[in-house]
């Protein structure tokens, strides 16, 4: 049984591809640029809402003066529609409560934005998480281990006994650069073999499947 399990946002806990899109293309369709399919932002999604931003615009608009003002624009957007679409993956809200039943210490560990991430969790797992961190200024965004590092400290967490749980291979490299053992979770905007080929330890492919490796059953 882990101890403590720190969570992945997007991707793994919720499905927000189509929220992202939208602000997304809402801020290409206000600078006149070409938008993008719903499939092209979850390749684009993972490193955080800076670097998504950089990624959708022209390569002719990534100024830091533009990147800026373009960053402006979705995190508008973004905050007034962050929930429009966004829902959990199926069997994520029963089996939450399941682990903290059980006394699992649980908490998420995003590279969204931390005002984003700290509503978005809070709207839809109310006191459920002992810690909910995003990106926060002087923090490096995942695969760097400074924030994981920070999260595991605060919940005075053996990583022995703590399992990273995520649906790219960011999250993968988040926890072996940690010293924790990644699970993948095969639901959210990677492909299988992505999460493979970043040496996930542990593959999910249901809710119920990760609940009974987190529980030793």
């Amino acid at each position: 049984m882990y101890q403590t399990v720190i969570f992945d946002l997007d991707g793994t806990l919720l499905n927000t591809i189509e929220d992202l899109a939208a602000a997304g293309n809402h801020v290409c369709r206000r600078n006149g640029w070409p938008e993008h399919s719903v499939a092209e932002f979850r390749q684009m999604v993972g490193h955080g809402i800076p670097n998504l931003v950089r990624r959708f615009s022209p390569e002719g608009f990534r100024s830091p003066l533009m990147a800026a003002n373009t960053l402006a624009q979705f995190s508008e957007y973004y905050a007034a529609h962050n929930m429009d679409k966004t829902e959990p993956y199926p069997g994520i809200p029963a089996m939450l409560a399941r682990l903290k039943a059980a006394g699992v210490r649980m908490a998420v560990y995003s590279n969204k934005a931390d005002e984003f991430s700290q509503v978005i969790i809070r709207h839809y797992f109310p006191d459920t998480f002992d810690l909910v961190r995003g990106k926060l200024p002087g923090v490096p965004v995942k695969p760097d281990p400074t924030g994981v590092r920070q999260v595991l400290e605060a919940l005075g967490a053996v990583p022995a006994e703590t399992l990273f749980v995520g649906d790219s291979d960011t999250d993968m490299d988040t926890a072996h650069n940690a010293g924790l053992t990644a699970c993948g979770v095969t639901w959210g905007f990677r492909d299988r073999q992505v999460l493979v080929d970043a040496g996930a330890e542990l593959l999910a492919d249901t809710a119920e499947q990760l609940e009974r490796y987190i529980l030793g059953h």
